[in-house]
Order: structure tokens, then sequence, then C-alpha cells
């Protein structure tokens, strides 16, 4: 198991070198990873492509790891995440040529031991939002490999004393089988010390075992989920990410929104909308990488008077917005 911070992954302390051990190290920058590989990077199995042998995220399957204790440092945030892709599609009823996510969500939680309550699940992500799976007879939006996604849960919930033990499943019932639900990524491990460190349990019903008696069924000896903690320490007083450069222009019966991010390791980012200015709704994908220019259709067009604004997000989850504009036409 390796603590690892994503600007240091393969840096080693002389102790370490001696040992051939990672150094466990955290950074006043940018967050401290925990992970059963030393690279975030090292996850590309089954979620990017080729088989994906059955490693599905499911109503009837739920993949665990066991990390070690989260490491000694000043925090400010934390989250629990998993690399997913290959979200699945399936034509719209009303347009066939067209296809539309399989509707479902994917819930992830962490305990001291290998069960979990209520208070311990999260929800992770809805498929509209993982990357969807290639289709060579159809033209599919969202096509991409698979991305890390994090929920961010209360930092009394890491332990950095015991093991923190992390398992991602969906309540989706319609889930139980590769060809409709997500693919979660894996990892190629080295296991010298012959402990199981993950497991994958194919008895749960839509929630993650309540009692640890029964939890870890078969262990996976040398691939590990992509599962992991992320923590992150404080971040500076002014903003780490500015929105700014935002523009609205019809297109047709389309809209096309663009803006400009700036800040250390922008993650993604999307539109929003308002009526009031005080409760904002995503109506974009979310994207990953810039330029960051959304296509609107014409269902996803806000009526005249309501307001847009573009907002990025960080590798650390810290969020910055454009300021609003006002939407003052309607598409003809």
């Amino acid at each position: 198991m390796v603590i690892i911070n994503i600007l240091t992954i393969f840096s080693l302390s002389a102790a370490a070198l001696e040992g051939l051990a990672p150094s466990l190290s955290t950074s006043a920058i940018v967050p401290t990873f925990v992970a059963l590989s030393p690279n975030p990077h090292d996850y590309d199995r089954f979620a990017d492509g080729g088989s994906d042998a059955n490693w599905y995220v499911g109503f009837n399957n739920a993949w665990i790891v066991k990390l070690p204790p989260a490491p000694q440092g000043e925090f400010e945030r934390a989250y629990i995440g998993a690399k997913l892709g290959r979200a699945k599609t399936r034509p719209i009823v009303s347009k066939p040529w067209l296809r539309e996510s399989i509707p479902g969500k994917v819930y992830i939680g962490i305990s001291q031991n290998p069960a979990w309550t209520s208070e311990q699940s999260f929800f992770l992500v809805e498929t509209r939002d993982i990357p969807s799976e290639p289709d060579p007879q159809a033209r599919i939006e969202g096509v991409g490999s698979g991305e890390w996604l994090w929920a961010p849960v209360p930092m009394s919930q890491i332990s950095f004393t015991a093991p923190n033990y992390l398992i991602v499943w969906s309540p989706t019932n319609y889930f139980t089988r590769a060809s409709s639900a997500p693919i979660l990524a894996a990892a190629d491990i080295e296991n010298s010390e012959n402990e199981a460190r993950a497991w994958l349990n194919r008895s749960i019903v839509g929630v993650p075992p309540r009692s640890s008696g029964n939890s870890l069924e078969t262990p996976l000896p040398t691939l590990a989920p992509a599962l992991a903690i992320k923590l992150v320490p404080p971040g500076p007083v002014d903003p780490a990410v500015s929105v700014a450069d935002f523009t609205a222009a019809l297109a047709g019966k389309k809209l096309l929104v663009r803006f400009s991010a700036a800040g250390e390791d922008v993650a993604n980012a999307w539109v929003e909308a308002s009526r009031d200015q005080l409760e904002w709704e995503r109506i974009s994908r979310i994207q990953r990488k810039p330029p960051y220019q959304f296509t609107l259709t014409l269902e996803k067009i806000p009526a005249p008077g309501t307001y847009l604004r573009g907002v990025a997000r960080d590798i650390s989850g810290a969020v910055g917005h454009s300021a609003p504009f006002m939407v003052p036409y309607a598409p003809r």
C-alpha cells in the first residue's frame, strides 16, 4: 500500500531508497492521495478500453479496498473517489438515431472496518457524467478514457490511525451486467506480503454490506480497484480558480457558450443556469480539458431572463465561476 503526493509520485528518501519502499510525504500545495498503486495514472485497465473483464460497478457488484491509515498532516478537505469509464448508452425512444446515457447512479463508502452504514455512504456520480463507451456503429457524445471522480466527505470519516476501507457500488437495479453498467478501472500490483487488500463482493443488493462477517468475498491478489482517498491542505486566501471571458452567442437553434479558466491543475468545467442567482443548476456536460466551449441544444437553452455562468474546478476541489450573464434572447 502506498501513500502518494501527485507531484512526488516517484520521489524516495535516502532511507526509503535503502529499503526500496516509497517515502510518505504531504504537501502544502497539492493534494495527498492514499491508494493501493503508487500512481493514479497506473489505473489504466478495463475503464479505458479493451476487455472490460466484467469489472462493472453494479447493483450486485461491489469493489472493496483496504487502505492504510492516512498520513498525519494539516488538511482542510477530504474526498473519496473512483476511476470510472465506459458508461453505456441506448437509443432515444423518440429519436432512435440519437443515443442517451442509461440513467443510473454510483455510490462510494468509507469505513474503518469492512461494513458501511448509510452515514458512511456518499453519492459519487450519475452515469451521464461518466465517459461513455464508444460504439463502432453509432455516434455517441462524451466518449473518452476513464476519469477519476470524487465525493467530498467530512474529515471525521478519515482515519489517521486505523485502516480505511473503501467500497464502490450502484443502487440502480438495472446495473447487473457489464453490458449496461459503467466499468471500474484497475491497476496491476505486486503482492509480496501475500495479504489481501482488495476484494469483489457479488452478494450485495443495491446497498453495501452492513456486517463485516461476509463482506470480503473474493480476494484480488494482483489487481487494485481504482479507489482512493484525496486529502487537501488549506488553500490560498485568494480564489485558486478564476473564470473570465464568458460569452454566449446564438448559432441557429443552438447556443455557443465559451469562457476561460485560469488556475493550477484545473480539472473540469461546466455551465450553470439560474433564475434568481441563488440556486444554480448545471445544464451542460462536464468538460475536462480546454478550450472550454459548450454547445447547448434547443432543449437546454434557458428562457430569456435566465442567468448563465461558467464554472471551473481544480484538482483540490476549489471552484471558481464567472460573473453572471443574463440570456436576452430566445433561439429562432
